[in-house]
């Protein structure tokens, strides 16, 4: 059994996070992987990475994400060399789709939008504000909520980070939330002006992807 393709379940084993696999044996390509996770996929948590592809890949190597799917995908080699799934906008403030450019990079970022609002006690006042509409008290204090691994892909606020993911719920204001060992992997391998395709169905820009039943 080869050592170098994952699913969530062996990292949820050494390092004691989610995980809803319980498969004896790891798949060894992504068609496996699929075939494996037929029954739900892709409202699941699993996560699949083939290392030798993920080696492979370079800054100009595609991000796709589906929002139908809610699931984002790397290519390397015209392969798929990771999959896993995200949480993407909710309704009201859907992620828009298209094709993006990463206009901005942070390791760590804090909202000049979304964040908190407390009071010159430090007591939260607004726990879900939005700086462009909610009011700071006097002697009170806007706090923007953290984003890890930012890579912003619009100028009005929308882009890929670390955050919670919930199955295939749509809770965010618009990014991309994405599980925090991806987010790394995903920033270390971008630079300013990789490309990020966002569509609403997985067939538009992946054609060959086994189509949902």
């Amino acid at each position: 059994m080869k050592k170098d393709i994952f699913t969530h379940s062996v990292i949820a084993a050494i390092m004691g996070v989610l995980t809803a696999c319980q498969t004896p044996e790891l798949p060894q390509t992504y068609e496996q992987f699929l075939d494996e996770n037929r029954e739900k996929y892709p409202v699941c948590m699993d996560v699949y990475l083939n290392r030798d592809l993920v080696a492979k890949a370079t800054p100009e190597s595609p991000i796709h994400i589906c929002l139908d799917q809610q699931r984002g995908r790397l290519y390397a080699d015209g392969q798929v060399a990771a999959d896993w799934p995200v949480t993407t906008g909710m309704e009201g403030r859907e992620t828009p789709t298209g094709s993006f450019s990463v206009i901005e990079k942070k390791k760590l970022y804090f909202s000049t939008t979304w964040g908190t609002i407390v009071d010159e006690n430090d007591i939260c006042v607004v726990e879900s504000a939005d700086s462009r509409v909610d009011k700071v008290p006097p002697g009170g204090e806007f706090l923007g909520a953290k984003m890890e691994n930012w890579q912003r892909l619009t100028h009005d606020g929308v882009g890929i980070h670390t955050g919670p993911v919930r199955m295939n719920k749509k809770l965010s204001k618009g990014c991309v939330r994405t599980p925090g060992f991806v987010a790394d992997m995903l920033f270390d391998l971008t630079k300013v002006g990789t490309k990020v395709h966002i569509s609403q169905a997985p067939e538009e820009i992946w054609p060959g992807l086994p189509a949902e039943e």
